[in-house]
């Protein structure tokens, strides 16, 4: 089979590899989708250190059941299937609290073990979801993604006839704005820098999109919301969008960091700030199982993914995939890798 390999910071090796065989326990998957995760491209950038060399990146993974080690496996071959990829061990501290996202010996599909910018791979089966056939391969693709935002969005619990900022209106922050938009009746604010994306925003049903260089964020944010927004989600990983934004945060209100900021950043908080506005901060890092959920929101046709996938490449060209990530923000969204292109 075709793979991608990654052996270091900015280093890939295409490889014909033999075709996995399954341990007990897992099943074969042909890989038909894998979409480019931002974590990939700093992976390969360097920028962050998830992953054990020499692997196989790629965790958003699409495609069918190739092959079965079990035959109970709830599986048959030829089943679309999505994948979760986040492996928790059952057996530590954690695990057996139920906490499963805090895992001590948590393994990552793409990170620790063989990924999806490959013809095939092999997943634990119960890391497995059939998804229905009525779902295309650039939606499926970013049902781990969509797994993600459910999460965050259980853990903020936003209220109807609130206000909300999203910072960002990459892949997340327009899965953000989509779910929100179809599950409450709010005041949505979202900012972004690049204007396709911005169109987007607007597309998808923001009230007011704003771009942070070329307008006076204060002055616009509280044209709608005078008393500041009661909820603000970063999607950007970007501490200086967070401070930027943060005054407009009004008493009582909620902020959200989503996006992942690089590990040496620091943001300059005054908590007599937040104590006397009694506002609360909230993290989401990993989504407890909420792969199902995600996948009967697009099997009932509640959002449209495949709007936010803006180009799909060949496992050849998945070196420029990466590097369009930072340098063609103004052409790409979301990007996915299919293996038999």
């Amino acid at each position: 089979m075709k793979a991608a390999v990654f052996k270091a910071p900015g280093r890939i090796e295409f490889q014909d590899l033999p075709i996995p065989e399954p341990s007990p326990g897992e099943v074969r998957i042909k890989v038909l989708g894998c979409g480019v995760c931002g974590t990939d491209a700093h992976i390969y950038s360097g920028e962050i250190h998830n992953a054990e060399p020499p692997v196989i990146l790629g965790h958003e993974i699409y495609g069918r059941v190739d092959e079965l080690s079990e035959t109970n496996s709830g599986f048959q071959i030829g089943d679309p299937v999505v994948v979760d990829p986040f492996i928790f061990c059952g057996s530590c501290d954690s695990c057996k609290r139920g906490e499963y996202r805090f895992c001590e010996r948590e393994t990552f599909v793409g990170y620790h073990r063989q990924g999806g910018f490959a013809q095939y791979t092999c997943v634990p089966a119960a890391n497995v979801y059939k998804i229905g056939v009525n779902v295309g391969a650039e939606d499926a693709v970013l049902t781990e993604t969509l797994s993600t935002v459910l999460a965050g969005l259980t853990r903020l619990q936003p209220e109807a006839g609130r206000s909300i900022l999203i910072l960002g209106a990459g892949a997340v922050g327009l899965i953000w704005n989509q779910l929100l938009r179809r599950t409450l009746a709010v005041t949505l604010i979202q900012t972004e820098l690049v204007p396709m994306r911005r169109q987007k925003a607007e597309g998808f049903g923001a009230d007011r999109v704003l771009s942070p260089r070329e307008q006076e964020l204060e002055q616009e944010v509280r044209s709608l919301c005078p008393r500041g927004v009661d909820y603000l989600i970063d999607a950007t990983g970007s501490t200086d969008a967070i401070e930027q934004s943060l005054p407009l945060l009004g008493r009582g209100g909620t902020f959200m960091s989503f996006g992942l900021c690089p590990e040496e950043e620091r943001l300059s908080l005054s908590l007599n700030w937040f104590y006397h506005r009694q506002a609360r901060i909230l993290t989401s890092r990993r989504p407890p199982r909420e792969m199902q959920r995600a996948i009967e929101l697009l099997e009932h046709g509640k959002l449209n993914l495949s709007d936010l996938v803006t180009g799909v490449y060949p496992l050849e060209k998945i070196e420029l995939a990466f590097d369009r990530f930072a340098g063609a923000k103004d052409q790409e969204i979301k990007m996915m890798i299919d293996p038999w292109a």
